[in-house]
């Protein structure tokens, strides 16, 4: 696609057009990258403004999981020490919470790393998430699996959480290939449910696991179908002792291609520099010029220094963003 190309699909987003898989994979395939991304930039713009949301995860970690997700230093596949992950100390973490509450981190994703939760284990994320609401100012999201209805409605009704994240991970396609003991389709049940019972929905996936632009463009339409207010796109960390270790990262470009078209797809959705942060500091600004409006900082929260997470919010105002309130 030439540069009047993209300025017209552009122009027909910012009226209200959702592009095709085929304009999509075009896009992804023009050899005019900055006017990819630049047009990327004004559809976030346009749709989004300029505020920027800076979101903090804890993970609460039951048991190794029993599930074989081929990218997860937690799975039933891995050979990682997951005691990696931060076990909870709670003073430790309302102090910590408290300190980045006000450096204008507002949003904290509370993590189980199950598939779903029993009903003692859902008893347990309820305490911890009522714990979080009456010790702390900051807004929680909820995500612990593919929980069913009834289990969603208790989150709803016991807890002041009004945000469910369930990732989708990748195309439906590709999951298969890196994961053969949990499916999509319990997700968008979980996220569909989610949303009938009045949470706002978040979801998201990894990238950088071998699929093809074209997988990740069938990702981005799928969840444009779920209409998440967030998306979370985080980028392989290939951890040793896991089945993708030996996995060759992603290229700058196609990272940044990627970031493009997920905005032209989701024009109003906040996109997420997820975690992996660390893999591309040095094309961070460009892909905050490419259609991100939104970051998790503190990439391991019990590893999360302030003094990070000051650099990180001058990043990003230097960038022309307000943070959000």
């Amino acid at each position: 696609m030439n540069f009047s190309d993209i300025k017209k699909i552009k122009d027909k987003i910012l009226n209200g057009y959702q592009i095709t898989k085929e304009e999509a994979i075009n896009l992804s395939q023009t050899g005019n990258i900055e006017t990819l991304y630049y047009s990327a930039n004004q559809i976030r713009a346009n749709f989004c403004g300029s505020l920027f949301e800076m979101c903090c995860i804890i993970n609460d970690v039951f048991d190794k999981c029993s599930e074989d997700c081929a990218w997860c230093p937690m799975s039933s596949l891995s050979k990682v020490n997951y005691t990696m992950y931060e076990q909870f100390d709670f003073d430790r973490e309302i102090k910590m919470i408290n300190e980045i509450h006000k450096q204008g981190v507002k949003l904290l994703e509370y993590c189980t790393n199950q598939k779903n939760l029993n009903n003692l284990q859902l008893n347990h994320a309820i305490e911890q998430l009522n714990k979080f609401s009456e010790a702390t100012k900051i807004k929680i999201c909820a995500s612990c699996g593919s929980l069913s209805y009834d289990q969603l409605k208790r989150l709803k009704e016991e807890t002041k959480v009004n945000i469910y994240h369930c990732n989708l991970e990748t195309s439906p396609d590709f999951y298969k290939k890196v994961c053969t003991t949990n499916n999509q389709e319990s997700k968008v049940e979980t996220l569909k449910n989610a949303k009938k019972l009045g949470f706002e929905i978040w979801s998201g996936g990894i990238i950088g696991m071998g699929e093809t632009m074209t997988d990740r463009i069938d990702f981005a339409l799928k969840l444009r179908e779920l209409e998440p207010k967030t998306i979370t796109l985080n980028i392989l960390f290939p951890f040793a002792g896991t089945p993708l270790e030996k996995q060759p990262r992603m290229n700058s470009q196609d990272i940044l291609t990627t970031f493009a078209i997920f905005r032209f797809i989701n024009p109003r959705a906040k996109i997420r520099l997820g975690r992996g942060r660390s893999l591309i500091k040095i094309i961070e600004k460009e892909a905050l010029r490419a259609g991100i409006n939104s970051s998790v900082v503190g990439e391991l929260f019990v590893n999360a220094q302030p003094e990070e997470i000051e650099n990180d919010k001058q990043r990003f105002e230097e960038e022309g963003f307000i943070i959000s309130k």
